[in-house]
Parts: C-alpha cells; structure tokens; sequence
C-alpha cells in the first residue's frame, strides 16, 4: 500500500507559472491538463514545440525518442516518461546519457510515480459475502490478450493446469472475454469464478500493472493470484492477494488453491481484507501531473540525486528476470 495521500487542492495564484512542455509524447498521454484540482495551480502543459526555449520542464516519452537531441536550456529540468517494462524495451541511445534530470514511471524509486495506487476505503463496500461464495460454480479464470509467452507465464499456466481446471479467456483463450475491455472483463468472471490469475509478462522491480490493481475495483470478487514483480509484497497490502512466489511449483499453488476453495470463511477473509482499500481508476496520470506541478514548484528545497545518472543502468539493468532466470518446478 502507499503511504502517500491523494493529492488536494491548496490554491498558489500568486506564484509565477511554470510551464512544462510534452515534447515527445506517446499518444496514450494527454497533451492538455486542467491543473485547477491540484495542490499547486500554477502549471501549464502544451505540445508546442516553439515553447521549447521558455519552457521551465520538458517531457520526453521513452518510446516516442530519436537520435536529435534538443539544445537543453541552462536550468530547464527535463523529465523522462515511461510506464512499459523494461523487458519489452531497447535501451535508449547513448546521445541521451544524462540528459535528464528526473523519472516519471512505474518504478517507487521516481521523482513522479506513474502508476496505480491503492487507498483505504473511508466507507465500507456493503455486500453479502457469503452469498458471493455460494454464487460461484468455478475455480480459475485467466484473461489474456498477449499471447506471447513471456516471463514463461503459458509455460506456468500448461503445468499449473495439470492439477485444477483453468478456463482461458480472449486472444489466447478457447472463449472470447464476455464483455469489451478488460476491467469490465475481470469483474464479470470474478462472479463466477474464486480465483482470477494475474500474470505479468514480464518479472520486473516495481512493475505491477493493472492485471493485478483490478483486484480493487469495487465490483472485484475473486481472489487475484498475482505473478507479478518481485518486490511486490512492499507495494500490495498483505492477504489482499495471493503471490505465486510464495509456492515452490505450480502444483503446490494448485493444491492450495483447491484447499482455500472449500473453506469459505478463509475465503472470504481475502475478499473482505482486499475491499478493505480501492485504485483511483485512471487518474494515475492525473496525480502524476499534480505531482510533477509540485515538484516544480518545490524541488529547490529538496534533496534530489536523480540529475546525471545514466538511464539505462538505472532503470534496465538487474531489475527484470530473464527466461534463464525463471524455473517452473514440473512434479513428476
């Protein structure tokens, strides 16, 4: 769980703009924010490449770059964006080698974090626990859209089905997903189903996407088997999920998973202890934004030893595994 709040207003009319430019900009990323609902106000975000010169920030998307570097302003803080895995990227060409001087990405250990987070409910969820146990009649769905294999997850999912039944749904499945998109997805197999697997396709330091967060929507009714990052017992409050690491083969992860299936008060225990918090669907980017205004803003106050590292070492190196590094035990 993260210990920061969502952010609130606290008007700053009086100080000066700051104006931050989306130079290179994947398309998945606003182009035009409304600063009004942050803590601080005063920014003011465009595309225009001509306000390079009297821009205080500027953001560069990590898959939306090229070799032309722009002439960087004496005092303009730069600020690299990425939220894909680095298991799924090239590293960025050395003509960028400490260029920047903060990170906005997935990765707890960024100037501006930019990902999902989880908050405690202030209200508690009112639903009948018991009658969501009684209603299902199945045990593991897994939704997936990539059908590639990485970080061998087809591999842990073929042996894992040795031993309870799995139902596959979308691209690689043998049925379409019931309905469009995945979160809506999610939350219609969860009625039915006790488990839902949330596998990344990539092991990586800090890289928990969405396939796990949906375990805290609201209408979210099965408990997620998360494959996810390694460190992901100091991100996900404890018994919100349960964590594929903690078995030695897909076998022992079947086996508890059939035990749990048939005690319905450890059952339910998961489910009231993962609605005992909630994401802040989609506005991810909006806290980013917010904290980014306020970094900017603050940040000569502060102690910040990001400005000159070397991006690809800090953020590809030694923090994925490999397929060489993974081991999928096969019981005999």
């Amino acid at each position: 769980m993260s210990g920061r709040a969502a952010l609130t207003s606290t008007k700053n009319k009086t100080k000066p703009d700051i104006h931050i430019l989306w130079y290179a900009k994947q398309p998945y990323f606003t182009g035009s924010f409304n600063f009004t609902e942050c803590r601080y106000t005063n920014c003011i975000l465009t595309e225009d490449k001509k306000k390079l010169n009297t821009s205080e920030a500027v953001l560069f998307a990590y898959r939306d770059m090229w070799s032309n570097v722009p002439v960087k302003k004496d005092g303009q803080i730069w600020v690299i964006v990425n939220i894909e895995s680095p298991a799924s990227d090239s590293d960025l060409s050395h003509v960028w080698d400490n260029k920047f001087d903060w990170s906005m990405t997935y990765r707890r250990d960024s100037e501006i974090l930019l990902n999902y987070e989880t908050f405690r409910r202030t209200q508690p969820l009112d639903k009948n626990y018991h009658e969501i146990f009684k209603n299902k009649t199945k045990l593991v769905a897994w939704a997936v859209s990539n059908c590639g294999s990485g970080a061998k997850r087809r591999e842990y999912v073929s042996e894992m089905e040795k031993y309870i039944n799995v139902d596959i749904y979308g691209r690689c499945g043998k049925a379409p997903c019931p309905v469009e998109g995945m979160p809506g997805c999610h939350e219609l197999l969860s009625q039915k189903y006790k488990f839902y697997l949330g596998f990344e396709n990539s092991l990586c330091k800090d890289y928990v996407t969405e396939k796990v967060y949906h375990t805290f929507l609201d209408n979210s009714n099965a408990i997620y088997v998360a494959r996810t990052a390694p460190n992901v017992k100091s991100i996900l409050p404890p018994k919100t999920y349960i964590d594929v690491a903690d078995f030695d083969s897909p076998k022992h992860l079947a086996e508890y998973l059939l035990k749990l299936a048939s005690n319905e008060n450890e059952y339910i225990s998961y489910l009231k202890e993962t609605d005992k918090y909630h994401i802040d669907n989609e506005r991810n980017y909006w806290r980013a934004m917010c904290d980014l205004c306020e970094l900017m803003n603050t940040y000569k106050t502060r102690n910040l030893t990001w400005t000159g590292k070397n991006h690809n070492d800090w953020y590809r190196k030694g923090v994925c595994l490999s397929d060489n590094e993974i081991t999928i035990k096969k019981e005999n």
